[in-house]
């Protein structure tokens, strides 16, 4: 992956060729097929790019486009289908965002799957697939034909033409009736612009609709050749139609064609710039703009572009500070907002030749901090600025952002320089629930640097343990739009040591963003997926490691299937039945269990994938306190996969309960749910992705939304005390064992309640608070410790311990909206086997019934 600096440099000389002249070799529209050799080299960079090995790439010296290949099932990610021989990544050269899901001519009515409907030409001379896999000249055309997902005799012919002098796509679509009747057509196309970051209008004066993510620098427009685009109807799916002419009557044996162009630019005002010289026929003029500070180049500035009292809309500044643009000759006013400095107005004007200005801005603001840990090591860290005393919150970027989101700041090895706008701050700096966070106030005045040095201390200590998340999501999923960087920067901020890689219906890595951040040594990853199907929500599974096939359809992942039966056996048998963790995501157990449709009535269920499952997410972890009444209704049986859980254990499923932050955002999207597993490390650079299989389908995990819970059976033998903790078995005999809790806490959140579950039911006697039991709960970092006599068991029992801080919550550090959950930990079960015969479930239905007895296995 090239680092920032290369990137800066090609983006510069990208931009120069094509305000200037260039040698003929770059002159030409290229079109290119993508191969494992040259994915790298051709595929545009941006956050939404979906690029796969056989897809085609057609570009020139401005722009640059992939056009999905005919291929049975192509899709984009899980919520983008249907995208074979259609437009799916398009940016301009010198400026890498790619931010378009799938633009459909034909609106996705017909598919282009068959490998046989693709043709080319260039320059008017046809060519053959294999000669167009590499080919150049001054215009390029590609076509598709597609059948009708609803069969009614109708076919579509789709052609892409790029031209060496265009910086827009031409499109054109041919809808004919080959039916022995008259057919009602009609004449739409259809967009995916994900997010709520992208802002949509027609404006009917330039016939044109307008798609513009500010933040990721990337605003796409839609012409019609005959009449005004608008909109219709709502959804992901945006329909767009001409409205004066949407629909057609055709004849057997006729056709309907239309036409339009799509474009790219890094704002609004290009876009604009753009449709008015298609308008009127007139030409505009590159130019570019680049910030520059003592601090040196600006990013994430604003520059709002006047001509005369009209804004054209803003551009923000790229990494490099670099604005680039087309606009029409004449006159102009830019006006830059960025954080930390005044506002700054530049005016200039546009003639034919291209124009390049630098503006040099004042120092900005800013805060430059440094965060390690007592040893003096730098550490990641998740910074939060609280605007006090009429001070503001600042707002540094979307909550799909990477770095900075929203008031924080995140930093993957201990360093970073922030610009601020003057003002008072409460700063909080943390790492995560097993170090102090440290909260501190800062003034910052107008062009001040403010030194920000920090050293948490680790007052939770853990070892033979490491945190884990396995339910995380970003952009790739299809149902977020967030960068999936910033997605293992949170991580890392909130030190989770193991996270597998889990989006939607594709197998991923996190490796290359770790390796981006220096941090490969910091967290331990692996390969994996959350298979998706329906219904929903319990047909959603994850697995991981599984072989990643680089760069291919679902990156070689298992489809999904409408049967979570089937769907979870092949994924369990995925990559010749290697070893795995298979999950269950966000279960409605008694549905599994025996209610299939949910109608109160018992019927078989799902239960054939409790045999395939290793874990069972069962969050929020809270609800072990409050089991639901006797007459709840079946479709509220899901709001308590914890209390169900433990009904499961009893019928003698030993499944590992788990509880992950399924985070799909990066505003304190990750932390605030994790697994403790056991470990032979607590160095993420050794973890073994092969211990984690063993500790998860094992239960040696303790889930938490932050205080670190222990708890072990002890049996003395032979004058040897042996220590048993979740997931084991202990064989007790006449002399019964001890039972050992300890529970640590860093000093910013708390516990005062402490409970000990016998086969789902709390034990009155193993019930501690701090009000009934002051001299058990301490303010220092181990908050409660307690080793006592087992009670008398009879039968075999699983031990739950859980812990609660009542009436508290985490707190500021964790977020507006994470932190007002309470601090709870809860064990997996310490399996107690009374007779030696192994543990056996009691079948206990804990005061809810609603199975059949024979639903045990």
């Amino acid at each position: 992956m090239p680092n920032a600096t290369q990137t800066t440099l090609t983006s510069v000389f990208l931009f120069a060729l094509a305000i200037g002249s260039q040698p003929s070799w770059l002159s030409a529209t290229e079109i290119i097929q993508i191969t494992p050799e040259n994915y790298r080299d051709v595929v545009p960079a941006g956050k939404e790019v979906d690029a796969i090995h056989g897809d085609w790439v057609i570009r020139n010296r401005q722009v640059v486009a992939v056009i999905a290949q005919p291929l049975p099932g192509r899709k984009a990610n899980m919520t983008v289908r249907g995208v074979a021989g259609m437009l799916i990544d398009f940016t301009r050269r010198y400026h890498g965002s790619d931010q378009l899901s799938c633009f459909y001519p034909a609106a996705g009515r017909y598919l282009f799957e068959n490998a046989e409907s693709f043709s080319c030409t260039v320059d008017g001379a046809a060519m053959t697939p294999e000669e167009a896999k590499n080919a150049q000249g001054e215009a390029i055309s590609i076509s598709f034909s597609g059948e009708p997902l609803a069969a009614d005799g109708t076919t579509a012919l789709v052609t892409y033409t790029l031209r060496d002098d265009q910086d827009w796509i031409e499109y054109r679509v041919q809808l004919s009736n080959a039916s022995d009747g008259e057919r009602k057509l009609a004449k739409e196309d259809s967009l995916r612009c994900d997010g709520n970051l992208f802002k949509m209008q027609s404006i009917e004066d330039l016939r044109l609709f307008y798609a513009e993510d500010q933040y990721f620098g990337q605003c796409y427009g839609f012409m019609h050749d005959e009449g005004v685009l608008a909109r219709a109807g709502s959804g992901r799916n945006l329909v767009l139609r001409s409205a004066a002419d949407s629909d057609a009557l055709v004849a057997a044996g006729q056709s309907v064609t239309w036409s339009g162009k799509v474009t790219c630019s890094q704002g609004l005002p290009g876009v604009l710039s753009w449709a008015k010289a298609v308008v009127d026929g007139s030409q505009t003029t590159p130019v570019q703009l680049i910030l520059q500070s003592p601090q040196g180049p600006v990013p994430h500035a604003k520059i709002e572009f006047f001509r005369g009292d009209a804004s054209l809309g803003t551009i923000q500044s790229d990494g490099g500070g670099t604005t680039r643009t087309r606009l029409l000759p004449g006159s102009y006013l830019a006006v830059v907002r960025c954080i930390g400095r005044e506002k700054r107005e530049h005016e200039f004007v546009v003639e034919a030749a291209p124009r390049a200005d630098t503006l040099s801005l004042p120092a900005a603001s800013r805060v430059r901090a440094r965060i390690t840990d007592r040893a003096g090591r730098p550490i990641a860290a998740k910074v939060q600025f609280l605007g006090i005393e009429g001070t503001a919150d600042p707002d540094y970027g979307p909550d799909s952002a990477i770095a900075a989101v929203k008031n924080v700041v995140y930093c993957a090895r201990g360093r970073f320089e922030q610009p601020i706008d003057p003002g008072k701050y409460q700063v909080i700096v943390s790492h995560g629930p097993e170090y102090d966070a440290e909260t501190r106030e800062i003034e910052v005045k107008a062009g001040q640097l403010v030194q920000l040095t920090s050293s948490l201390t680790r007052s939770v200590h853990t070892a033979g343990w490491i945190s884990s998340d396995f339910h995380s999501h970003s952009s790739p999923s299809g149902d977020n739009v967030s960068h999936q960087t910033g997605r293992v920067l949170n991580l890392l901020a909130e030190h989770i040591e193991f996270a597998p890689c889990t989006e939607h219906n594709r197998i991923d890595t996190y490796q290359d963003d770790l390796q981006l951040l220096g941090a490969t040594r910091s967290m331990a990853t692996c390969t994996g997926i959350e298979l998706t199907g329906s219904p929903l929500p319990i047909n959603h599974q994850n697995a991981f490691p599984l072989h990643r096939h680089e760069h291919e359809q679902d990156g070689g992942g298992p489809l999904n299937d409408a049967d979570p039966v089937v769907q979870i056996e092949r994924l369990a048998l995925w990559d010749n039945s290697s070893s795995k963790v298979v999950q269950t995501n966000h279960p409605n157990i008694p549905q599994i269990l025996g209610d299939r449709d949910l109608d109160g009535k018992p019927d078989d269920g799902f239960r054939g994938m409790l045999g395939w499952m290793d874990v069972i997410e069962v969050h929020p972890p809270q609800a072990i306190f409050t089991p639901p009444p006797a007459d709840v209704a079946p479709k509220d049986k899901y709001s308590n996969p914890m209390f169900f859980w433990m009904r499961l254990i009893n019928l003698g499923y030993r499944i590992s309960g788990v509880v992950n932050t399924d985070a799909h955002y990066n505003f304190h999207g990750s932390g605030w749910l994790r697994n403790y597993m056991q470990s032979s490390t607590d160095d993420p650079a050794k973890i073994s992705i092969e211990e984690m299989i063993h500790s998860a389908e094992h239960g040696h995990m303790i889930m938490t939304t932050g205080p670190f819970l222990e708890a072990e059976v002890r049996i003395e033998r032979n004058g040897q005390v042996q220590r048993f903790v979740s997931g084991e078995d202990v064989e007790l005999d006449s002399q019964g064992g001890r039972l050992w809790i300890r529970v640590q806490c860093p000093n910013w959140f708390d516990v005062n309640r402490v409970q000990v579950f016998a086969n789902g039911r709390p034990i009155k006697q193993l019930n501690f608070t701090r009000k009934t039991h002051p001299k058990l709960f301490h303010d220092s970092s181990v908050r409660f410790e307690l080793e006592t006599d087992l009670p008398r068991i009879n039968v075999d029992t699983h031990l739950i311990v859980a812990t609660i801080g009542e009436g508290l919550t985490l707190g500021q550090v964790m977020g507006p909206s994470r932190g007002e959950l309470p601090p709870v930990a809860v064990t997996n079960p310490i399996f107690l086997d009374r007779d030696g015969s192994g543990f056996q479930g009691n079948g206990d239905d804990l005061g809810v019934p609603f199975m059949l007895p024979q639903l045990a296995p």
